[in-house]
């Protein structure tokens, strides 16, 4: 019995490492740059796209700041456009890799939209529209950060959605629908899908640049001054770009399964802020390994005049917010 129950033990391990290994595996070769030593290139090589009610005010300009190529519209066709453009003007920076922070329509279709008025500015798209579309522009890895990824890749709507799906967040496309031709073969693709292992809804929280410590501060104002933004005051993230950015071990990732199961799984409210925490202290690591003297300075200057030391920062201006 004892025999049977460690041996049980053992496979469990094996498996939950083989996994391990394949999520590492990804994103090695997805986001490579997630392990910069400056926080101007945290995202270089990435393209992240937002559905605008996902998102905040100018949010990026804060990606921008950490090197990624950001996309924040309620139309494919213009966000489509915009990865095109980039890829030609940015040669040394191309985007191989697009993350998208949109709605899955449980998991019937990825959708960018302004709010959830029938008739608001409102696009959708089909996963194997993506691969066909962004394969010719070189992107050649999609990473999906939406509500039951899993279903999107059914291949009864992997080519062309299905707007009669009778689902009552399916809003009117009010700009539209991109999907792709009917013949288009996603095996011939050099475009891979990642996605979640688990299909669930994914989360966002929304927090302040005030969170951050002076010198990531400073750092990000001088990585916005290079790009030519000016830095927000609010930005919004992911739990999922979160546990990739940090390589968090709980994360599984997969490429290529479907499922058909409509999952109604969230994460914890308190899971979300122990994440958000995890992001606070890598890009408070990057840059004091960017700039560990004026670090020390910093630390210096509280030290001698501990009177003037600022505030605590306030805490997220928003708790966590489910997609769907």
């Amino acid at each position: 019995m004892h025999r049977t129950a460690f041996l049980a033990l053992v496979l469990a391990f094996a498996s939950s490492l083989a996994a391990d290994t394949s999520t590492n595996r990804l994103l090695m070769n997805a986001w490579p740059g997630a392990q910069a030593k400056k926080v101007s290139e945290i995202g270089r090589g990435i393209g992240v796209v937002f559905s605008p009610d996902l998102s905040v005010k100018d949010n990026c300009r804060f990606y921008e700041a950490l090197g990624f190529a950001c996309f924040q519209d309620a139309d494919w066709s213009n966000i489509l456009a915009g990865v095109h453009t980039f890829n030609l003007l940015n040669p040394d920076r191309r985007i191989g890799t697009l993350i998208l922070e949109t709605h899955g329509t449980n998991g019937n279709g990825l959708k960018v939209q302004d709010g959830y008025e029938p008739g608001a500015p409102r696009s959708y798209i089909s996963v194997g529209a993506l691969q066909e579309r962004l394969e010719t522009d070189g992107v050649f890895y999609i990473v999906i950060s939406a509500c039951n990824s899993g279903r999107l890749l059914r291949p009864a709507i992997y080519n062309v959605l299905n707007p009669y799906c009778g689902d009552k967040l399916f809003l009117p496309p009010t700009n539209g629908i991109v999907n792709a031709a009917e013949d288009f073969d996603p095996r011939l693709s050099a475009v891979m899908l990642i996605r979640p292992q688990s299909s669930h809804i994914e989360t966002t929280l929304v927090g302040t640049v005030a969170e951050l410590r002076p010198t990531t501060r400073r750092a990000l104002a001088a990585a916005a001054k290079l790009r030519g933004v000016t830095l927000p005051k609010e930005f919004a993230v992911s739990d999922m770009l979160v546990q990739m950015l940090t390589r968090d071990p709980y994360l599984q990732l997969v490429t290529g399964a479907y499922t058909e199961d409509l999952s109604a799984e969230i994460r914890s409210q308190q899971t979300s802020e122990q994440l958000f925490t995890k992001f606070v202290k890598h890009l408070n690591s990057v840059a004091l390994r960017e700039r560990p003297a004026a670090a020390k300075k910093t630390l210096v200057a509280k030290k001698r005049a501990p009177a003037k030391q600022a505030a605590k920062p306030a805490s997220k201006s928003a708790s966590a917010a489910p997609r769907r």
